[in-house]
């Protein structure tokens, strides 16, 4: 029967940091260089560092993964391969990848090399992580939301390695799906640029200002049996921002809770209330919580009255700087040297597990006093420079024979830099293969853009139905299972091209809901379905659907790479709403892209609830369960709670409209343009659509919002 292990991966913002997981018990670092990191505020790694990083690893037995885990942009994509190259040439072990576009490039270019599916990919169920798996992915990364039983799901299901974080601090919204920072300031966190407005206070509908956003901190060392019976492979320290005592303290606490069940894991599991209270004094939020492994969503994970950090305690910083911070990780290392005259010297290194041995300058005779078994010790033990550590020496002479200082010390060097060569093990790399072309496929539409209209609620489409201009209906799936009776009669009215949205976050406990999905994508009702998430795309191949598939903008395509794999799966793809004019023309201008022109951008999608927090859990399945925020500047944000697949959507305070860019717009290929009604009611619904179709037709009206956005269409991101 094989050993069950589990790695413990720590996080690295500079070397600093990532000799401080080696020195604590890291199985594994994970780092970012200069380029298409998440977190870009770091002081992160040069090319020489990583270089460096991965030669101490590797003699360690360590491993490092890159974070390439942004979305990048058509005019980055020539940087990712010369940037990727140098590292996979000196040994990277793996990649974490959010981008499809850049996981399809490395996987083109370097074969040899383990792609990691990014937390950023929204992963959150066994279909999406057999889509990824499909991409090319060895390991999958899920949504930190997801309990304990979907990541054993995940595990057994897919065969796929499967990588969770276990301590420190969690976003409020899934991961990959916020747009929180970015649509308020330009600072988006798909670039690692988060401004982290969730951690701000907020006033609620009482006047309270309270903290509803922002997260406790991820704790987990009490459940570590559980974690690692749900199979869990590799055990994740949040931290790339924080500094090399909180990676030394929490690797070394974890490191020893980890080792201590798996020795023993029918033994009564004990966490010392010293350990517990180091990790509190260690850039701890307000409070510690499970995360969301054994409860979907709680009060009790929120820190409401308390804002950020309290700091470090200095006590415990001092500890943890003398016992890993002031020394390096050392290999101890025998040897055995023979120094004869007239014979090249020898000397031999050995660990428990190889050996070796070389030769160094002839030994000349002694003329006046010969070399002393203490001198050739003292000089040859020397290994101050590397990582080595003489445990012992035999030294075997003639004790008549002599070398010069210069002669041992090379010896010495020579010796280490063989056994160096052979721990590493370094071994020849594949070829890198030239990247394909790819043609995507263009449908024929009509010189003129058509018009598209979303639709959550039946006043809503009763609205939409009356403007001939709107030739394609996407609904809202929850309709259907709210009101299926009414939705289909005033379908039935109307002949449109209608489509079925799939919910924004599908997990195990909407499965139950698939059957009746399928149900209605097989009747002569829908034309196709708008799918925003991998799990989606992955279930529909499961049912073998053979109509339109329409992916929705949280589905990414920044680059041509991205666009053209979407050309494999979507007979229309929706495009991003972080790109500016400019970005999305690069990417594409032709017409089987969607873009929005109008609606109230969801900023984020989460699985906590506000409303839940701030008054009580209503499970109102009437699409009405919606909260009021009001931030420092008396901007007020919607939250809407989805009960039926039990998720929140927080919208931004005033719509995206692009009416301004319309004619613009009008004159690029982009083959649809679509209207969004989410929290709009029927008249705003008719008001919002009557002033589309006459600006479309170069009519004058007045626009029904006083207030709205261009979103990124103008500025874009970093």
């Amino acid at each position: 029967m094989k050993k069950q292990t589990v790695e413990l991966l720590a996080p690295a913002g500079d070397y600093a940091c990532f000799m401080a997981a080696i020195n604590a018990g890291a199985d594994a670092v994970y780092l970012g260089g200069t380029k298409f990191g998440a977190r870009a505020y770091a002081n992160n790694f040069s090319k020489e560092e990583i270089v460096e990083a991965l030669r101490v690893a590797h003699l360690f037995h360590k491993k490092i993964y890159l974070t390439v885990n942004t979305l990048v942009k058509e005019s980055e994509m020539p940087e990712l391969v010369p940037y990727i190259a140098p590292l996979y040439e000196a040994g990277l072990d793996g990649v974490i990848v959010q981008d499809i576009g850049v996981l399809t490039v490395l996987r083109e270019h370097f074969p040899a090399l383990s792609l990691h599916a990014s937390t950023q990919m929204t992963v959150t169920g066994v279909y999406a992580a057999q889509f990824v798996k499909s991409l090319g992915v060895c390991r999958v990364v899920p949504a930190r939301e997801l309990s304990l039983d979907e990541i054993r799901d995940i595990k057994e299901q897919t065969g796929l390695e499967v990588e969770c974080f276990i301590h420190g601090a969690m976003c409020y919204a899934y991961s990959g799906q916020c747009l929180f920072s970015s649509i308020l300031g330009g600072r988006s966190g798909n670039r690692g640029r988060c401004a982290g407005p969730c951690r701000l206070p907020y006033t609620d509908e009482n006047g309270k200002q309270l903290y509803p956003l922002s997260l406790k901190d991820m704790y987990t060392l009490p459940m570590i049996p559980k974690l690692i019976e749900a199979g869990i492979d590799s055990f994740k320290i949040e931290g790339r921002m924080k500094k090399p005592e909180y990676v030394a303290g929490v690797t070394a606490v974890y490191r020893k809770y980890i080792d201590r069940y798996l020795s023993a894991p029918d033994r009564k599991f004990h966490i010392a209330k010293e350990d517990e209270l180091l990790l509190r004094g260690l850039y701890i939020r307000s409070d510690l919580c499970h995360g969301y492994y054994d409860t979907h969503n709680s009060k009790d994970m929120i820190t409401i009255k308390e804002p950020g950090y309290g700091g470090s305690q200095p006590e415990i910083l001092e500890q943890i700087q003398k016992r890993y911070l002031e020394k390096k990780p050392v290999i101890p290392v025998k040897g055995k040297a023979m120094i004869y005259s007239g014979k090249p010297a020898v000397f031999t290194l050995y660990t428990d597990a190889l050996s070796v041995t070389v030769e160094g300058d002839v030994a000349g005779e002694a003329i006046n006093r010969p070399l002393t078994k203490n001198e050739i010790s003292d000089r040859l033990s020397k290994l101050g420079d590397t990582f080595f550590a003489m445990d012992s020496l035999e030294v075997d002479t003639d004790h008549g024979s002599f070398l010069v200082v210069k002669a041992l010390n090379t010896l010495r060097r020579n010796a280490c830099l063989a056994l160096e060569h052979a721990i590493l093990g370094e071994k020849p790399k594949p070829p890198v293969f030239a990247q394909s072309v790819k043609t995507g496929r263009q449908p024929d539409y009509p010189k003129d853009n058509l018009v598209a209209a979303f639709v959550s609620t039946r006043e809503q489409l009763a609205e939409v139905l009356l403007f001939d201009r709107v030739s394609i209906v996407y609904l809202n799936a929850d309709l259907f299972l709210r009101e299926k009776r009414e939705t289909v009669a005033l379908m039935q009215t109307y002949q449109k091209h209608y489509f079925l949205a799939l919910p924004h976050i599908l997990r195990k406990r909407s499965y139950p809901y698939l059957e009746q999905y399928q149900i209605l994508l097989e009747s002569d009702l829908f034309s196709g379905v708008l799918v925003r998430n991998f799990e989606a795309v992955q279930w529909l191949k499961t049912i073998d659907y053979s109509g339109q598939i329409i992916s929705d903008y949280t589905i990414y395509a920044w680059n041509h790479a991205s666009l053209e794999l979407c050309a494999k799966w979507f007979d229309r793809v929706t495009l991003p709403l972080e790109l500016n004019r400019k970005e999305l023309l690069t990417v594409s201008d032709n017409a089987w892209t969607e873009l929005l022109v109008y609606g109230n951008i969801p900023l984020m999608y989460s699985a906590n609830c506000l409303h839940k927090t701030l008054k009580t859990c209503t499970n109102k399945t009437d699409g009405q369960n919606r909260y009021h925020l009001t931030d420092r500047y008396q901007n007020v944000f919607l939250a809407e709670a989805n009960c039926l697949h039990c998720y929140n959507i927080l919208y931004n305070t005033v719509p995206l409209s692009l009416h301004g860019q319309l004619e613009n717009i009008q004159k690029t290929g982009f083959g649809v343009l679509r209207l969004d009604f989410t929290v709009e009611d029927a008249n705003q619904t008719k008001a919002v659509l009557a002033y589309y179709i006459k600006k479309s037709q170069g009519m004058d009206a007045d626009f029904i919002w006083k207030d709205y956005t261009n979103g990124h269409y103008k500025r874009g991101v970093e």
